[in-house]
């Protein structure tokens, strides 16, 4: 056999359970070299443009990918009403009328694990309240002390009594958030 027929002809290896099994060859293409590739001057690249009819055409414009934008500062909305349902949440659940945990979101861990342990406390001097008298939110008095910061002061009726609670909230990831409460 000439070397170019056993070019042309696969090899056989002997399989140890029978006949022998044909050997796959591979042919490998000549090296060709590509030329370089021409470097392009660095430029932004933008990102894709928003969907037409979209606000975002209007309100702000294209952020470079490679760029982080600097964050546009969140306007926090006016924090009287969500003051006035998280002290009355607050009231009804240290007299054990409402869950604890629906003021999670509202405050502070802190000021959480500080209302739980007083709600702890108040259930077992004066017993499960079982009223079905709601806190009542008389008065208050918020002042905000710049953009991401109010302090209140709110008179709540609880059925037989009549409290103040100081409240002092923060904005915090958009929303504010009960950094200080003093109920009483």
């Amino acid at each position: 056999m000439s070397a170019a027929t056993a070019a042309l002809e696969p090899e056989s290896t002997p399989d140890a359970s029978g006949p022998a099994v044909p050997a796959a060859r591979v042919r490998m293409a000549p090296l060709v070299e590509r030329p370089a590739r021409v470097a392009r001057p660095p430029g932004p690249i933008l990102a894709p443009p928003p969907v037409a009819g979209s606000d975002a055409i209007r309100r702000r414009p294209a952020t470079p990918v490679g760029e982080i934008a600097s964050p546009e500062p969140v306007r926090l909305p006016d924090p009287t009403k969500l003051c006035c349902a998280m002290v009355q949440a607050a009231v009804e659940a240290l007299r054990g009328n409402r869950p604890m945990a629906q003021l999670a979101r509202w405050v502070s861990p802190e000021i959480y694990d500080q209302l739980v342990a007083r709600s702890a406390i108040t259930q077992r001097v004066l017993g499960q309240g079982e009223s079905t008298h709601h806190a009542a939110i008389r008065r208050i008095r918020l002042c905000r002390l710049g953009e991401n910061a109010a302090e209140a002061t709110v008179v709540v009726d609880d059925g037989p009594r009549v409290r103040a609670v100081a409240v002092r909230l923060e904005g915090h990831r958009g929303q504010w958030r009960a950094t200080a409460l003093e109920i009483g």
